[in-house]
């Protein structure tokens, strides 16, 4: 029976030792399965906040388009403002036209009556006048009279003439206002429409980034979610892996419990033999205690075998929990995802704040060169005559009006932006009654060079010059402007 135990324990602990390295094995191919996944989801965690501050800057850009667009929209309506105004200006003039018009045709229907009455009847007039005065000096007092009458309605028609011509020049210079203004409104509907079309694409590429993100994200999650199974597995091998080690202890200390036991027992034995072979002769007694020793012997060989099997066993199993605490520290550690150094960010934050800043700052008040301000109208009135076409580049053959300003103050060493808009933020913002020949005026939608003399040169509407085309008009407050801006200093 006790042999048969023995043989049961033996059967158990080979089991066990068996377990072990299998164990160990499968734990090593699922550790470094989780190192992969947990790489895997580092990139993904990585490419999540790529995609998402690659939105994020587009979604400032977004925003700023957004802003530049209400101005663009706000100049459009103050546009419409100014045409209207215009529009109600020259209904008036029109109005004055027609009155001095008829007026000059009254006076001068009249004035025909008066002049075929004098020569229809004029040798009767000069006889009677000769008959019917009382003195020469009479009669050339009469005839004075009478061409004093004629002098004023000749006065006076001429008058009038000029009268309707100062009417027809108003109305003309009205109605060039109102063509530039509209050609203003046109060059600003096609910036508000590219604006326009330029948030939408922004924001079908922002709906783009919400897609990859999600992706991203559920990869994220999926690779989550794979750690979290092997992590699971590797908590079961752990448990397997301690229940081998348990088991192999209890069987280590079966098994010394029954060699025990048998050594006990045999001990028990050879003492009885010893007690009823005391009559036996000498050589005899020799004999047994020569085997008794060799029988002591070899117990004391077979425990010490035993109890150093036992210790291995124990060790081996230290070993293992070490092992095991080894993993469970490292399943513990969390995964560490990569990002952007915040100082690097804030970094750049502060540097494109500085530039920003120093785009926007108006420079610090220094003193007008007058010599550059008038070299450069000069320079302007050069291309007088040549013609506007929107968005062209050309001072001889065709450009718009913020291409003129920025490729005039090109030639000078100065850099302006394309756009009407962009400019209205160069330089120094100065007042009216400051402005000088030079200076930058900008209107909702145009801008135009001060000349100095009240007047702007400027590039106006596709119009035929003098109409259109570069021009100077003479009256640069024809309408209400933005600001004006002092580049040349």
């Amino acid at each position: 029976m006790k042999k048969r135990l023995i043989c049961l324990s033996l059967i158990f602990a080979m089991t066990a030792t068996q377990i072990v390295p299998v164990a160990a094995a499968r734990k090593d191919e699922v550790q470094a399965q989780k190192s992969a996944t947990q790489s895997k989801l580092s990139d993904a965690q990585a490419r999540v906040d790529e995609l998402q501050s690659q939105k994020s800057a587009l979604m400032n850009q977004i925003s700023s388009t957004q802003q530049e667009l209400v101005s663009v929209m706000t100049q459009v309506n103050m546009l419409n403002e100014s045409i209207q105004e215009k529009e109600t200006d020259i209904q008036a003039t029109q109005k004055k036209l027609e009155e001095a018009q008829a007026e000059r045709d009254k006076q001068y229907e009249d004035m025909k009556k008066r002049i075929q009455y004098l020569y229809e009847n004029g040798n009767t007039s000069w006889a009677q006048a000769l008959l019917e005065s009382n003195s020469i000096a009479d009669m050339l007092s009469k005839m004075e009279t009478s061409q004093k009458v004629y002098d004023y309605d000749r006065e006076a028609l001429q008058k009038l003439k000029d009268a309707v011509q100062a009417v027809q020049d108003l109305e003309e210079q009205l109605e060039t206002e109102k063509a530039e203004l509209e050609s203003s409104k046109q060059e600003q509907e096609g910036i508000q429409q590219s604006l326009e079309d330029q948030i939408s694409s922004l924001k079908s590429s922002a709906s783009d980034y919400d897609v990859q993100i999600a992706s991203a994200q559920a990869q994220a999650q999926q690779y989550q979610q794979l750690i979290e199974e092997q992590n699971a597995e590797l908590q079961q091998i752990q448990e397997e892996e301690e229940a081998a080690a348990k088991a192999a202890a209890e069987a280590a200390k079966a098994q010394n419990s029954t060699d025990q036991a048998s050594e006990s027992s045999e001990e028990q034995n050879t003492q009885t033999a010893e007690e009823t072979e005391d009559s036996n002769s000498d050589a005899v007694t020799v004999d047994t205690s020569e085997e008794k020793k060799e029988e002591d012997s070899s117990s004391n060989t077979e425990e010490t075998v035993e109890d150093d099997g036992a210790a291995d066993t124990e060790s081996g199993s230290q070993e293992n929990e070490t092992a095991e605490e080894d993993t469970e520290e490292e399943t513990s550690q969390p995964v560490e995802t990569p990002s952007a150094p915040a100082g690097d960010n804030n970094t750049a934050q502060e540097d494109q704040s500085q530039d920003n800043t120093a785009a926007e700052k108006p420079a610090e008040d220094v003193s007008y060169n007058s010599s550059i301000g008038e070299a450069i109208v000069a320079y302007a009135k050069q291309f007088i005559g040549n013609p506007y076409v929107y968005g062209g580049n050309s001072l001889t053959n065709g450009i718009d009006c913020s291409g003129f300003t920025q490729q005039i103050y090109a030639h000078f060493g100065y850099s302006l932006p394309r756009t009407s808009y962009a400019q209205a933020y160069v330089g120094k913002e100065v007042s009216w009654s400051e402005s000088k020949a030079g200076d930058l005026i900008v209107y909702p939608g145009h801008v135009a060079i001060l000349t100095g003399d009240g007047g702007i040169v400027h590039a106006s509407n596709s119009a035929p010059y003098p109409k259109g085309g570069i021009k100077y008009t003479s009256n640069a407050l024809y309408t209400s402007y933005v600001t004006i801006r002092r580049i040349a200093e």
